[in-house]
C-alpha cells in the first residue's frame, strides 16, 4: 500500500501489544475456504468508520469470517462478529449477542460499540 500508511500501521502495532493510546484494536482472521462472509469488505468498511467511534479506552474488535475464528478463537475480544453464510454472529467477550443478516452486520456491530 501507500508508504505513507506505515505510520497507522505502527500504531496499530503498538496498540496490538499495549503501548497505544485508546481506542480501537482492530483483529481480523486472514480469511480461508471457511469464510462464509465477504470479509475483506467488511473490514474495510469498518475501518473507514472506525474514526467515528468516540471512546475513551482501549477496545478490542474481532472480524472474523467464520464461527470457527469467532467466539473461540477471539473469545477475548470486547466485542465482535462471527460470519455464517449469509450471516453473521454478533459476540461480546466470546458469548453470542445475536444473529444478524450479512447485510446488518456493520450497523449491528457498531450499534454494540457504542454500548461499551
Amino acid at each position: 500500500d501507500d508508504p505513507t500508511r506505515e505510520i497507522e500501521a505502527a500504531r496499530n502495532i503498538l496498540k496490538a501489544v499495549g503501548y497505544g493510546k485508546n481506542g480501537i484494536n482492530l483483529v481480523s482472521c486472514p480469511t480461508c475456504g471457511r469464510t462464509a462472509i465477504d470479509l475483506i469488505s467488511l473490514v474495510k468498511e469498518f475501518e473507514q468508520r472506525e474514526n467515528e467511534i468516540k471512546t475513551d479506552r482501549s477496545l478490542k474488535v474481532a472480524l472474523m469470517g467464520c464461527v470457527v475464528n469467532g467466539p473461540g478463537e477471539a473469545r477475548e475480544a470486547d466485542i465482535g462478529v462471527a460470519g455464517g453464510v449469509g450471516e453473521g454472529l454478533i459476540f461480546k467477550k466470546g458469548e453470542i449477542l445475536r444473529k444478524v443478516a450479512e447485510n446488518e452486520i456493520l450497523p449491528a456491530l457498531l450499534e454494540e460499540v457504542e454500548k461499551l
